[in-house]
């Protein structure tokens, strides 16, 4: 996909990390050092020896030991964890993968760390609850490919008695007394007991004597069915136990027992797959009732049960997902009690940030075999607006609109709110985001202008696609749908706000030099100012400049009576960017931006008078010269084309004048008068 697709450079989030230098060239890779490099990672995890060696090696180093949910939270630490601005944990393992759902992914993780402590949390199932295309699946993919991954790494390494079909640990040959004196002497917890296959091999094949039962390294891998399994709920496969426990030779049910649960029985089932590892259950109250009965097994009690053969110790941490209407049916079903006891539900729910929408749904074009469109930059940010919209609870608060709403949880300023009043509302609507509308309708109507022959998408022709195609949203009746069409009439009025805002941006050419001297000559007088109220050595000769930190101030209605907590807030901040070596500018936090572009920015009327065209033919060649180095500066420095930096200029111009946004017929679509190819006897004047 062109680059066009994406945020222009100049709007790129400057809270990111730098890892890498841009201008590096990356050298070709020969098709020799492909093939040896695919020939190493075929060798590189291979290990084999006898159970003898292996426990000399356990002893010396018990870190290997690890039962499922230890492994996984390590696979969730091992790429590192760090702290957001407010301070708030962030794990590297979703980093680029997953936005706007920090607080719920904390959650996930914290119950991976308590479980990995052999608390009781272990023996319960892990539910992602949320709406269709929320992240859920996608969170538990995100830790397969991570717990793949770790198993490929020297602290995650998993060995197993070879041949076994569950990944046996080898250490359920050590039984009786010695498990106590290990954990005594060494501090090595051993659970659990020998599988069917593993004791028939014991007891005839090695004569009760596991020294020289050989021993190797697994690496766990979905694909080849090793440590992790996966099951469907709600697929065509009949309602059979055996598709979780494992399928049997009917030819090999004859004889003695423990022969026969040695010889008949494959283990090859789900469960049986996902032992030591992970299980992840697939809209998991669509199941039929003997599996979730199995699965309550499993849970309680570790075991799998094996009818008429006992049962096989299985360890597997087990992760399910639905979407909350069937969790709420299966919740009133009096015979769920067992069931539901044994399940700890995460709520995973849309994204409430526009810009972490902006992210996601620039990473689902970026997975699309979209070429060849120009999205207009505002496109992405505007439609995401109406998103956030359909997914917030009405505001409670006196005076604040749901725009309003919005706006706040993105960080942004809104006179008379604070950073508080969010986390009361966060505190107060905690289903918000279970509903709305999700990024996957955002991005099929984005889809479908994309699709049409002149192959560009501006923001009001991917909201007029947002407005006919809700009557094709079959989840949506009439009530929702006029809900829906004032979201789309308020996203409007904002796009509006926000096209001359960016014209006014582009106006003067030294714009972001003069913001960026304000917005450091501002951090500057903080630090100075908050050096002195802490009484640092020395700080008497640190000068803060109050006139300049209280004009800059006056433009987001910071009052006296605040100015101390907001400038501590913004000097903790920037503290913290500076510890976290990010990159930042006056973009970087939404009040001071706000502030600065109120200080910056010309009147409305400016840009009207300077850009509206002359209608004496003298006056026309100091316009044309003004106009054409605006348009220029939006195509080469906000990623604009020319058809849509045009587009933006005459929209924003007839905003400014109080022209509407024409809507016909009523209530039935979007038209801007002034669209890129204008219809046959439209002037474009």
């Amino acid at each position: 996909m062109k680059s066009s697709l994406e945020e222009p450079a100049m709007e790129a989030d400057m809270n990111q990390e730098l890892t890498e230098d841009p201008s590096d060239t990356h050298p070709r890779v020969s098709g020799y050092e492909i093939l040896a490099g695919i020939k190493k990672e075929s060798t590189e995890f291979q290990w084999e020896g006898t159970f003898e060696q292996y426990l000399e090696m356990v002893i010396s180093d018990n870190s290997i030991v690890k039962l499922s949910h230890d492994l996984v939270n390590e696979a969730i630490k091992k790429p590192g964890i760090y702290r957001d601005l407010n301070g708030e944990p962030l794990y590297r393992l979703f980093d680029g993968k997953m936005f706007g759902l920090e607080s719920a992914l904390e959650k996930v993780a914290r119950y991976f760390e308590a479980a990995a402590q052999r608390l009781e949390v272990r023996k319960r199932i892990l539910l992602l609850l949320g709406p269709p295309a929320s992240g859920k699946s996608s969170i538990i993919d995100i830790i397969k490919r991570g717990l793949e991954d770790y198993t490929k790494t020297e602290s995650g390494a998993v060995y197993t008695i070879q041949g076994c079909p569950m990944q046996e640990d080898p250490l359920h040959l050590v039984t009786g007394n010695a498990r106590a004196q290990m954990s005594e002497d060494y501090g090595i917890h051993i659970e659990g007991e020998l599988c069917f296959h593993c004791r028939f091999l014991l007891e005839h094949d090695y004569q009760g004597n596991p020294a020289e039962i050989p021993i190797t390294r697994v690496t766990f891998s979905e694909s080849r069915a090793r440590g992790i399994g996966y099951y469907l709920a709600n697929n065509p496969n009949p309602a059979d136990p055996s598709v979780l426990v494992g399928s049997h030779n009917e030819s090999k049910l004859d004889g003695d027992r423990q022969e026969v649960a040695a010889r008949a029985f494959r283990l090859d089932g789900e469960l049986n797959v996902a032992n030591r590892g992970m299980m992840e259950f697939v809209e998991i109250f669509k199941a039929d009732r003997t599996l979730l009965t199995t699965l309550l097994s499993l849970a309680q009690e570790q075991l799998i049960k094996m009818e008429k053969f006992g049962s096989v110790y299985a360890d597997e941490a087990i992760v399910a997902h639905s979407n909350e209407g069937d969790f709420n049916t299966f919740a009133t079903d009096p015979s769920s009690e067992a069931l539901k006891d044994r399940i700890i539900a995460i709520k995973i729910p849309y994204n409430l940030r526009v810009s972490e929408e902006v992210k996601i749904l620039q990473k689902m074009i970026g997975q699309s075999t979209v070429h060849d469109v120009h999205i207009a930059p505002l496109t992405l940010p505007v439609v995401s607006i109406f998103a956030i919209l359909s997914r917030l609870e009405s505001p409670t608060a006196q005076g604040m609109s749901l725009l309003d709403k919005v706006k706040l949880y993105d960080g942004g300023q809104v006179a008379n709110f604070t950073h508080k009043d969010v986390v009361d509302m966060q505190r107060h609507h905690p289903n918000e985001g279970m509903g709305g509308i999700s990024p996957r309708y955002i991005l099929n109507r984005i889809g479908s202008v994309a699709s049409a022959e002149a192959r560009v998408v501006t923001p009001l022709a991917a909201l007029d696609s947002m407005w006919h195609g809700l009557k094709e949203n079959i989840s949506l009746d009439a009530a929702d749908i006029l809900t829906y069409v004032d979201f789309i009439s308020e996203t409007v009025k904002e796009y509006n706000r926000l096209a001359i805002r960016e014209l006014q941006i582009a106006f003067e050419e030294s714009f972001h030099t003069n913001a960026n001297s304000l917005f450091e000559n501002y951090l500057t007088n903080v630090e100075a100012y908050c050096l002195r109220k802490e009484g640092n050595a020395g700080s008497n000769k640190v000068f803060a400049n109050e006139r300049d930190m209280q004009e800059l101030e006056r433009a987001i209605r910071i009052t006296a009576r605040y100015k101390n907590a907001f400038r501590v807030e913004i000097n903790a901040v920037v503290s913290r960017w500076k510890q976290n070596n990010v990159n930042y500018d006056y973009r970087s936090e939404p009040r001071l931006k706000a502030a600065i572009e109120n200080r910056l920015l010309p009147a409305p009327r400016t840009l009207e008078r300077a850009l509206s065209k002359p209608r004496f033919a003298r006056q026309r060649v100091e316009w044309k010269t003004r106009y054409d180095s605006i348009l220029n500066r939006l195509v080469e420095n906000h990623g604009y084309t020319k058809e849509t930096g045009e587009d933006l200029i005459q929209y924003a111009l007839h905003t400014i004048k109080n022209r509407p946004v024409v809507r016909t017929p009523r209530n039935e679509g979007i038209e801007w008068l002034w669209p890129l190819y204008p219809k046959p006897g439209v002037s474009e004047d």
